[in-house]
């Protein structure tokens, strides 16, 4: 276990080392829309989500099963992978975060748990965002440029946070 502190709250990482012994993927597509009344075009939209699961066994030969949701990871029976997850401090589980193939040297990535990790507690947002609007209302437009700005910042911090931590982590440390 290591702990990394992200978005101002901590987590606890965890990981899994081990050969793959076996792999399945699948594809999931996921279609939506709208439209189409009053004269209004149609939009169809369609989002695509692979799901992987490996099967591991450790240096200890246990064997270890993750199903995986987005990652569409690149491994093959024999290669050497680490699995990791991030359990906020205080909750019993967490996400998967990312995947390393040590016998590649391929990472593959979780953006959405990544980049809310990385972000500051929504709460804390909407609390300042409320209070610019009210100090806007009576004191000045600054204001509410900020309460404007702010959603923008918190999005900002979470994707560079979730990029340092790809391009900085070290996954040797995760074997």
């Amino acid at each position: 276990m290591q702990t990394l502190t992200a978005g101002g709250k901590n987590y606890d990482l965890y990981w899994t080392n081990g050969l793959v012994e076996e792999t399945g993927k699948n594809m999931e597509t996921r279609v939506s829309g709208g439209g189409g009344a009053n004269n209004t075009n149609v939009q169809i939209h369609s989002h695509t989500v692979v799901h992987d699961q490996i099967f591991l066994t450790d240096n200890g030969g246990r064997e270890h099963s993750f199903q995986l949701s987005g990652f569409n990871v690149a491994c093959r029976t024999g290669n050497d992978l680490s699995v990791l997850w991030a359990i906020k401090e205080g909750n019993k589980t967490g996400p998967y975060i990312a995947v390393y193939n040590h016998s590649t040297k391929q990472g593959f990535f979780s953006d959405g748990p990544l980049k809310r990790m990385f972000s500051r507690n929504g709460w804390l947002l909407l609390g300042a965002i409320i209070l610019s609007l009210i100090l806007g209302s009576k004191l000045s437009g600054f204001f509410i440029l900020i309460a404007i700005l702010l959603p923008i910042a918190w999005l900002i911090e979470g994707a560079m946070g979730a990029k340092k931590f790809k391009n900085e982590t070290d996954f040797s440390k995760f074997k």
